[in-house]
């Protein structure tokens, strides 16, 4: 009798925590419609995204679609992510005034590399928040300057020899048309130009015999299922990142940091300048008006070479697979690009300058970051109460607000046919028709990517080899799609092309 007294009193405690527990997340979801901005209360546990939390589809596709079934006529959009809520920004004003003009109370991303075990996730411009980032960005943003481009194109046209050399191989033997493993290439060849800009190493990825800086990286950075979920947290509940043992270079960060410190130590007793960031790095240890409040040293010199690696890496190899994959189902602009191509080099050979000549291939790519943004969603967290202008709406304190580039560069309020792919949205007559605040493949304003030139010129050097030289084709067998495991937007490993010799 007692046991069955016991079974179910058991049973009436558990009923109960469930019922508090599930009054509370239906409560949670009531949060924007008490305060009168629209939004979608959706599943009483998961919110507006069940799909995303269990991975079944990219969290940026998810998001995007609650964007376009709100009603167009809106600025703000309410959504929640398990009990948290979150503010979709969709007017470009509003937009302007977060992420430019009220800059002051928008100044920290939500997204938050804070971790007990790793200071290099977060001591770097991604994920560090004011007033170091301030201090951060005034001594970084100088190796990112035009002129700095300019002195490494030398090193990045060095890296396209490697990946030249490589496909010749793959087509020996008289082989006129093969699937090429593109994901593979482009993380290979991005891997070789950061490693040397970054590391200050000279590495061959594509060398089987000779790649364990590639493979070391890829250890720790392959997108695995509990990096997913660590991702997903710091992205989304970053007030718990702190507590899970994230690693922004995962498993090969003492590896990694090993290559940085001797790659350091040698550069200051030989006097090499190559003018990479381990130069500027050196610079700055060494400068004696260092900011008492934050010092570049130790790990947090380490810190900035691994996200100008992490981040350069992976969202270079999106914009080159994307571009590569309109191209391919677009043979009429791939064949127009490559004329482009093959005129410039004829004329002048392949420089820094010929490649900024190339207007038609950039308004190719940048029709391709259109579409497919590296990195889709823009995240700011407000510092202070905000009212947002024109409204009578006031976010409190703390409360995240984002930005769906996916979902904004394919609004047809702002982009006619917004799917179809046409880099002539980007020519010299028409760009200006762009509606500020509605094309932000790398940001806007002060939190803007600072390595954007680097970013567009090594795409744009890597289809550039591969167009010169090889007709691209999809694989009808192969669903082309981004990684649904990732926050950001990731091409699949098997990601592939047919290429023909030309």
């Amino acid at each position: 009798m007692a046991y069955v007294s016991l079974i179910l009193n058991s049973v009436f405690i558990a009923t109960i925590i469930w019922l508090a527990f599930y009054y509370y997340m239906k409560k949670s979801h009531t949060y924007w419609q008490k305060r009168g901005i629209p939004a979608d209360s959706g599943h009483w546990f998961f919110g507006n995204v069940k799909d995303a939390v269990l991975f079944r589809r990219n969290p940026t596709i998810v998001i995007s679609e609650l964007f376009a079934k709100s009603p167009p006529d809106l600025d703000v959009y309410g959504i929640y992510i398990l009990n948290k809520r979150f503010l979709l920004l969709k007017n470009p004003e509003v937009i302007k005034h977060v992420l430019v003009k009220d800059f002051h109370s928008f100044e920290n991303r939500y997204f938050t590399g804070k971790s007990r075990v790793d200071t290099i996730s977060s001591s770097n411009l991604f994920t560090i928040g004011n007033p170091e980032w301030k201090q951060l960005r005034t001594k970084v943003s100088p190796v990112f300057t035009s002129g700095k481009m300019k002195k490494w194109f030398h090193l990045i046209a060095e890296t396209t020899v490697s990946m030249s050399n490589y496909l010749r191989n793959e087509f020996a033997n008289g082989v006129k048309t093969k699937v090429i493993m593109m994901q593979d290439t482009t993380l290979k060849f991005t891997t070789d130009i950061i490693s040397t800009l970054a590391f200050g190493i000279h590495v061959n990825s594509f060398d089987p015999n000779n790649n364990e800086f590639f493979r070391k990286a890829q250890e720790g950075l392959s997108q695995t299922f509990t990096r997913s979920v660590q991702f997903f947290c710091m992205f989304f509940f970053p007030k718990y990142s702190e507590f899970i043992p994230v690693k922004l270079l995962g498993n090969s960060t003492d590896y990694l940091r090993s290559v940085f410190w001797d790659a350091f130590e040698n550069r200051e007793t030989t006097k090499e300048k190559r003018g990479d960031l381990i130069d500027f790095m050196i610079e700055l240890r060494n400068n004696k008006q260092q900011d008492n409040e934050f010092k570049m040293e130790g790990d947090v010199l380490v810190s900035q070479a691994a996200i100008f690696f992490v981040a350069g890496r992976d969202s270079s190899v999106t914009t080159m697979c994307f571009t590569l994959y309109e191209l391919a189902r677009n043979p009429d602009i791939q064949k127009r690009v490559r004329d482009e191509i093959f005129e410039t080099m004829k004329n002048q050979g392949l420089t820094y300058e010929s490649v900024q000549d190339m207007k038609y291939m950039n308004q190719a790519m940048s029709e391709a970051l259109r579409l497919y943004p590296p990195a889709p969603l823009l995240d700011r967290v407000a510092t202070t109460d905000y009212k947002i202008p024109g409204t009578d709406i006031v976010l409190e304190k703390g409360t995240p607000v984002y930005v769906c580039l996916y979902a904004l560069h394919r609004d047809p309020r702002f982009f006619a046919n917004p799917d179809t792919y046409d880099p002539d949205r980007f020519s010299d007559e028409n760009k200006s028709n762009i509606k500020p605040f509605t094309y932000m493949p790398f940001g806007e304003g002060p939190r803007a990517c600072v390595g954007m030139r680097l970013g567009m010129l090594q795409s744009m050097m890597a289809v550039i080899t591969i167009l010169k030289d090889y007709e691209v084709a999809l694989d009808p067998d192969y669903k082309y799609q981004v990684d649904p495991y990732n926050i950001f937007f990731i091409t699949p490993a098997d990601f592939k092309f047919i290429l023909t010799k030309l």
